[in-house]
Parts: C-alpha cells; sequence; structure tokens
C-alpha cells in the first residue's frame, strides 16, 4: 500500500532551516541568530510563521528570547523538555522506570572510571569530606540520602564530561523517588557506605577499573533492590 505523504507544515520547516543555518554559521551557545526581520528573508517565510518556529524552539530549550538581545542559542533548558514527557511515561510504565535505572548504571560507571583517571588533590579532599559527612550521619535517613547523592554528583563533576553529566542529571531528576523504596528506614545501607569508602581509594590508586567495577557492583545492588519491590507490589 502506498502512504501518504507527510505533510509538514512552514514553522516545521522553519525549524529545519534555523537548525541549517545555525549549523552552516558554526553557532553555538551564547551566539544570536539574525534578527526577525531578517531571518524572514533568510527562510523566505512570513513573520507569523517564523513566531511560530521560534517558540517552539523557545520551549524546548533550544534559543532564549530576551527583550533587547534577541534570539540566543542556549542549551540550559532543553533536559528539561526532555524529562516531562519522559516523567509522564514512567508513571505509567514501571518497567520505563526499570530501564532507566539500568541506563544510569551504565552512564556512572563511565563516569567513575573517568573521575578515577582525572581526579585532582583538591576534588579528592572535597570528595573525602562528602564521604565524612555520609558517615557522620549514616542513621538519619533523609541527611544520608542527601550527602550519598552529593558524592554522586561529585562524581559525575570530577568526570568532566558534559554530555555525560547532563544525561545523568536528567536520569537523576526522574530516578529521585526510588531513594524511598531502595534507602531502609534506618538510612544508607553499610554495604553503600563501604562501596564509597573503597571507591574513594580507587580515586586516590587513580585506578580506572576498580572504580568502575566498584561503581558497577553499587548500583547493580541498589537496581536489584529496586526490581525486588516492584516485582513485591
Amino acid at each position: 500500500m502506498v502512504k501518504p505523504i507527510k505533510k509538514i507544515n512552514v514553522a516545521e520547516q522553519a525549524i529545519s532551516k534555523i537548525y541549517e543555518l545555525a549549523k552552516e554559521n558554526n553557532l553555538k551557545v551564547g551566539d544570536k541568530l539574525p534578527p526577525e526581520r531578517e531571518l524572514v528573508k533568510i527562510l523566505e517565510i512570513s513573520r507569523s510563521s517564523l513566531r511560530e518556529a521560534i517558540r517552539a524552539l523557545e520551549m524546548i530549550g533550544v534559543i532564549n528570547v530576551t527583550q533587547g538581545r534577541g534570539m540566543v542559542i542556549e542549551s540550559s533548558k532543553i533536559s528539561n523538555s526532555i524529562i516531562k514527557p519522559l516523567a509522564f511515561s514512567i508513571i505509567l510504565n514501571k518497567n520505563t522506570f526499570l530501564e532507566l535505572f539500568e541506563a544510569r548504571k551504565l552512564i556512572e560507571v563511565e563516569c567513575a572510571g573517568l573521575a578515577a583517571e582525572r581526579i585532582t588533590t583538591s576534588e579528592l579532599k572535597k570528595v573525602k569530606e562528602i564521604y565524612n559527612l555520609l558517615i557522620k550521619h549514616q542513621n538519619n535517613r533523609e541527611k544520608s540520602i542527601k550527602y550519598e547523592i552529593k558524592l554522586h554528583e561529585k562524581i559525575t563533576e570530577i568526570a568532566k564530561n558534559n554530555v555525560l553529566g547532563d544525561i545523568l542529571s536528567s536520569i537523576k531528576k526522574l530516578l529521585r523517588e526510588s531513594r524511598d523504596t531502595t534507602v531502609p528506614s534506618q538510612g544508607v545501607t553499610l554495604k553503600t557506605i563501604n562501596c564509597h569508602e573503597k571507591l574513594i581509594q580507587a580515586f586516590e590508586a587513580k585506578d580506572a577499573d576498580k572504580a568502575r567495577k566498584l561503581m558497577f557492583e553499587h548500583l547493580d545492588i541498589v537496581s536489584k533492590r529496586l526490581k525486588k519491590s516492584y516485582d513485591a507490589a
């Protein structure tokens, strides 16, 4: 059966053309697009179609429109635009939630390896400070969760890979509620604390393979705990 030709409205075409324009001119975050009057001529579309395209790009966080500055390329809100529809999907499907946790495992394992390779003396000191706060509050559920999260965030930061960091940040926002299931009432488990202690030792030795192995073991234990809770529900 012959498939019907897909209709593409003018605004969609404008978005594609703006993408090509940004690519051809090697525009980066913080660069400005040409003024509206000029864009209308370049793209050969009406002002209303252009404004519709700009509104769509602004909504997903690709462009920031401000008075006085015009249309500026940005990326700070892109992850949020992805999170909202994904969050809705997760509410409806627990399997998606578990798959998202699997993705987190893959990314954090690599971040741990990169952190071991790239960590500086001052960064190692900061990791130890956060770990000591985790130890101090290990029997306080709320605070132990807080410092365990901070420890993971610091490891991601030390990995110095913005792409992995942005993806992981998006995933973690969606997975935040999972800690209500995976962290016992008495606080972060002793296994978790011991794993983080060994991770710090791997960072100190700059042993990337060991850091990856430890992070995988830690997250694998947590993911199995999460799956068990879902199976029992």
